[in-house]
């Protein structure tokens, strides 16, 4: 292979990276082991764990703790669907077209908007791949994106742009909700604005406000939405956002160490070609019988090579899969009564928590599942602490913006239950009364 390519050594391909990033030393790499060696090593590892029903934990942050029905994983694990891969010579699988159909029709509709595609990695390069996509309508050369935009996305953002001419530029907020009359001035005609809600706080931002200052200069809106939400939040094609995306973790996929995830984006019928990724459509065949089609698949490089929308962007099928077993299971009653659980356990949460001396909301505002506490201790205190107690508070919010790390962003799901809640509010209480009185 290297006489092929043109070099003499392995080492020879390496010339590109700086020497002193090269390892000289060998790997820590253990010799071979047996069948039950192994077994017995990663129980072992294993053992390290501490799953729910060990460590009551209240992370949140964009993957979330939420009941998954038996039947998901029944279904999913069926081997028809459990080895397929979204075939090239799409019409010969109907049942996977079908199942991608069905998830396509519920983001729609979840969204508002006319349609959606096969999905994407996950919520954060769907927002970068629709950053890359709406930069291709507005010919523009700018992306404005909120200090509210969770960190983990704009870094994505970051890096998707570090290759082309376009420039990323930071909207201040203003007690953790994006300055709208900021924007407002900011925002000129071909840019793009992508504005996260609820936001990276769990708050919810002036999305009205927001899309009239977007429509007013001519720029185009992104949505980047907890797709549980917009059961009880207004869609976003209704605060006039072309384009909507978002992370489906929440739909019926297991948490598993934050991955594998599940990324989402819908648009309007003017923009659908311009849309990175596949579309399954509906048809009849010759003999009236409906049938499913790979009707785009404008991402393809092996298709449309430079002209590609997206070389990089795939269909998570077997996690599209699930979410649209999940939803169908929940059906449009039990998952807004699914949204309306969360919104109330989360609202009785913050209330139970700051009923305590010392403990506070951070930011004032509607919030939907997550909310942020001040604490007159380092959340990294707060949080090893209470850890040795079997609870997780939450994230530390000074991995959001390194002003907030005496504070915590505390999610909670239709599983936390009123004890649970209840057991968190106790013990960061009495951690806060014992330092105050010490």
């Amino acid at each position: 292979m290297l006489r092929e390519i043109g070099v003499e050594r392995f080492d020879d391909l390496l010339e590109g990276v700086p020497e002193e990033l090269r390892s000289t030393r060998s790997l820590d790499i253990p010799g071979p082991l047996s069948e039950e060696e192994v077994s017995r090593r990663l129980t072992e590892l294993a053992a390290r764990n501490r799953p729910r029903g060990v460590l009551l934990s209240f992370a949140g942050g964009g993957v979330y703790d939420h009941h998954v029905p038996a039947a998901v994983r029944a279904i999913t694990s069926m081997p028809q669907f459990y080895t397929a891969y979204t075939p090239y010579q799409a019409e010969v699988s109907q049942g996977t077209l079908q199942s991608i159909y069905e998830f396509q029709t519920m983001i729609a509709r979840l969204t508002g908007l006319d349609v959606a595609n096969a999905s994407l990695y996950d919520g954060a390069t769907a927002a970068a791949e629709a950053a890359l996509m709406g930069l291709g309508i507005t010919r523009g050369q700018r992306v404005l994106v909120p200090s509210t935009v969770a960190p983990s996305v704009r870094r994505v953002l970051r890096t998707y742009l570090t290759s082309s001419a376009a420039e990323l530029i930071e909207v201040p907020s203003v007690d953790g909700r994006v300055d709208a009359g900021a924007l407002e001035k900011t925002v000129q005609e071909k840019d793009v604005v992508i504005l996260q809600h609820p936001n990276a706080f769990g708050l919810l931002e002036p999305t009205a406000d927001v899309g009239a200052a977007v429509e007013k200069r001519g720029g185009l809106l992104i949505a980047s939405v907890d797709p549980l939400s917009l059961a009880v939040l207004k869609p976003p094609s209704e605060y006039g956002s072309a384009i909507s995306v978002g992370e489906g973790q929440s739909l019926g996929l297991a948490q598993a160490y934050g991955g594998p995830l599940l990324g989402f984006l819908a648009t309007t019928r003017k923009h659908v070609r311009r849309m990175p990724g596949r579309i399954i459509g509906a048809t009849v065949d010759s003999q009236g019988r409906r049938g499913y089609v790979m009707t785009l698949q404008t991402r393809e490089q092996h298709i449309r090579r430079a002209k590609a929308t997206s070389n990089i962007c795939t269909n998570q099928g077997l996690m599209a899969l699930a979410a649209a077993v999940h939803m169908s299971l929940l059906g449009k009653h039990g998952f807004r009564e699914t949204a309306v659980h969360v919104a109330s356990r989360a609202r009785y949460a913050a209330d139970a928590i700051t009923a305590h001396d010392g403990l506070s909301l951070r930011f004032d505002g509607s919030f939907f599942r997550e909310f942020v506490v001040e604490t007159p201790i380092p959340a990294a205190v707060v949080r090893s602490e209470l850890r040795g107690a079997g609870i997780c508070p939450g994230i530390d919010c000074g991995a959001i913006h390194p002003t907030l790390d005496r504070c915590l962003l505390v999610s909670v799901t239709e599983r936390h239950t009123k004890d649970d809640i209840d057991q968190l509010a106790a013990a960061l209480g009495a951690m806060v009364s014992e330092r105050g009185s010490s």
